[in-house]
């Protein structure tokens, strides 16, 4: 592949860019479009590019930036996130039913893969999204449910995932669904609701996010994925 210039994504219209990859997030997850998109420019146009870029769409997709920032390539994020995601695998192998707030699909496409014979249920973070769509990117043993069916999923052989953005000590950004899926009743019926922090150490402001100032008395454990 032949690499482009680095200083031709000055040129690019981030509104633009945004139009382009808004059904990427909504259904494959921010982190996971955001990791897309560093993947793609990262292959036309190497560090450079990619830094560029992320100055340049900085106001509208503070989460690219923040992975530019962790200054690893996509083949070293990649790495570190497989190995993470398997670590993972091990501890929610004794649950039967997986429920998730949010999709990932950079998580999720290992997990559900890695237990079989478990049951996901997939809480969408955004209502513009193409079910069918993304069903058919998993396999069998996943469901997607409204925020209203969390709690007739609890119980001892359940487990609560969601994710946590730019952790920095106790504050965090996370999906705002969470807030709506994982209130007092939901942290009763559920032995584990584990907060898998996809960019730990960063701090940018996430105003696409809302923004949760105490993980530790949300989440009941938590995950570090980078």
């Amino acid at each position: 592949m032949n690499e482009a210039p680095a200083n031709s994504v000055i040129d690019v219209d981030p509104e633009g860019v945004m139009r382009t990859i808004s059904a990427l997030i909504s259904e494959l997850g921010a982190f996971s479009a955001a990791l897309i998109l560093h993947d793609t420019v990262y292959g036309l146009t190497r560090r450079e590019g990619a830094v560029r870029l992320a100055e340049t769409l900085g106001g509208y997709f503070p989460l690219y930036g923040e992975i530019i920032e962790n200054d690893l390539s996509p083949a070293e994020t990649e790495r570190i996130i497989n190995e993470n995601t398997d670590r993972l695998s091990e501890t929610l192998r004794t649950f039967s039913s997986i429920v998730v707030v949010g999709i990932e699909s950079v998580i999720l496409d290992i997990l559900t893969r890695k237990l079989p014979e478990s049951r996901f249920y997939f809480i969408p973070h955004s209502e513009a999204l193409e079910s069918e769509r993304v069903l058919a990117n998993f396999p069998p043993n996943v469901h997607l449910i409204d925020v209203r069916e969390i709690m007739e999923l609890g119980g001892t052989h359940s487990v609560l995932l969601s994710y946590a953005f730019c952790q920095v000590q106790e504050d965090s950004f996370i999906y705002p669904i969470t807030f709506r899926a994982v209130g007092p009743d939901v942290r009763s019926s559920y032995n584990r609701i584990i907060g898998l922090n996809m960019l730990s150490g960063y701090n940018r402001y996430l105003d696409d996010m809302a923004p949760l100032y105490s993980t530790r008395q949300f989440f009941t454990h938590q995950f570090e994925i980078i």
